[in-house]
């Protein structure tokens, strides 16, 4: 069984060695070292070759040289190059393995063959798989030797965008190969995982975009309890001095009480827009539960390099500084400033800071655990398709 195997995986490979986009790809990947490599940061900014292109806000004064290029190696190298131009590549590549497969007659050849139907349904799955596989091990051991040889960091966690990269691949591989079972057309195949690429990615959007309004409003709402609370203090006080025989208590009591009936309709208005999102929030987050998370698996890779505490941790620093400064130019903090404030944007940096939070410690079962189990499933049934079908 294993001599059958092992032959099925020699053909493949001798097939993927075959396909012109294969090399197309590896030379492109090459490409993308080269330019990880040619770039590099100083006190002034960026470099890139012999070029200098100043940027205050991204130097060696505010960020490390390893935290530059692991940051350049998990979002350019893995976030966009490995996981969109990539693997975009990748299934136009291997769309044609199943539909040519079933479609053109050389299903027959080892039907006949003392082979079971799942195990060869199943090693043809994995031939997709070992085209993503050798592309991504040799662009991340490239990247290893640059990360190290450039920015000093020689990080054996960088491997680990080999396993998650193929995860994200396999995720959309599965639905390309149950459509191909189906279809037996490598165009439909390509089409439909592309449009399922894009309501994973449309899903993922919304549910961030409707978090972040989430926590807008939960701060909003904090904040207006706020207010009430500074009111009730202020008619506290104004009772006190009317007691106490203060003429001009009465007045304030008034204007307190108008200001507070004003708070309560500006909240009563703008709750349900709060409650809408958090409501839509919930729809997509169970969406989000039930489908592949691409996005979410991607992100992983930020964690396990420490780039996305790290980056946290400087960016607390500079808002901790600015706040000091505020609190200095003002004689006082942020309260004494916006203490009259209740709306919240979407980009204030409270929630900038909450939703990075909230994103970061989503639990790793959870991310990857749901979508394995979205591709088990589809897994399952073409599988039994492909074993009960007759061809």
């Amino acid at each position: 069984m294993l001599t059958q195997t092992a032959a099925l995986f020699l053909d493949a490979y001798r097939e993927l060695n075959a396909r012109k986009m294969f090399w197309v790809v590896l030379a492109l990947s090459g490409l993308v070292v080269l330019a990880f490599a040619a770039a590099g940061i100083n006190a002034q900014g960026i470099t890139f070759l012999h070029w200098q292109i100043r940027a205050p806000i991204i130097n060696t004064n505010l960020i490390s040289r390893e935290l530059f290029y692991k940051y350049l190696f998990s979002n350019f190298g893995v976030g966009f190059w490995l996981t969109w131009v990539g693997l975009a590549l990748a299934l136009v590549s291997t769309a044609s393995i199943v539909p040519d497969f079933v479609a053109g007659g050389s299903v027959d050849l080892y039907l006949c063959r003392p082979i079971s139907r799942l195990r060869l349904f199943l090693t043809k799955y994995l031939t997709g798989l070992l085209f993503v596989g050798l592309q991504v091990c040799v662009f991340t051991a490239a990247c290893f030797l640059v990360m190290g040889l450039r920015g000093g960091v020689w990080s054996p966690r960088t491997f680990l965008a080999i396993p998650l990269v193929l995860l994200v691949f396999s995720y959309l591989f599965a639905f390309c190969v149950l459509v191909g079972l189906l279809t037996r057309s490598t165009i439909a195949a390509v089409l439909l995982t592309t449009l399922f690429w894009l309501l994973i990615f449309g899903v993922d959007t919304g549910e961030k975009f409707t978090l972040r309004n989430t926590i807008a409003g939960d701060i909003e709402t904090a904040a207006y309890a706020n207010q009430f609370g500074y009111n009730d203090k202020e008619l506290a006080l104004a009772r006190q001095r009317q007691a106490d025989g203060d003429p001009t208590a009465a007045q304030e009591i008034q204007r307190v009480t108008t200001a507070r009936a004003a708070l309560e309709e500006k909240k009563r208005t703008s709750d349900p827009g709060r409650q809408n999102f958090a409501t839509m929030h919930r729809i997509l987050y169970a969406a989000k539960t039930v489908l592949p998370k691409t996005s979410e698996t991607n992100t992983l890779i930020d964690r396990w390099l420490d780039v996305g505490n790290d980056i946290a941790i400087n960016r607390a620093e500079r808002r901790a500084d600015r706040r000091a400064a505020t609190a200095t130019a003002t004689g006082g903090g942020w309260f004494s400033r916006f203490k009259d404030r209740t709306e919240v944007s979407t980009d204030d940096p409270e929630v900038e800071r909450q939703i990075g939070d909230r994103l970061r410690h989503r639990p790793t079962s959870w991310v990857l655990g749901t979508s394995l189990a979205f591709e088990a499933a589809l897994l399952a049934l073409a599988a039994w398709l492909f074993c009960r079908r007759d061809f």
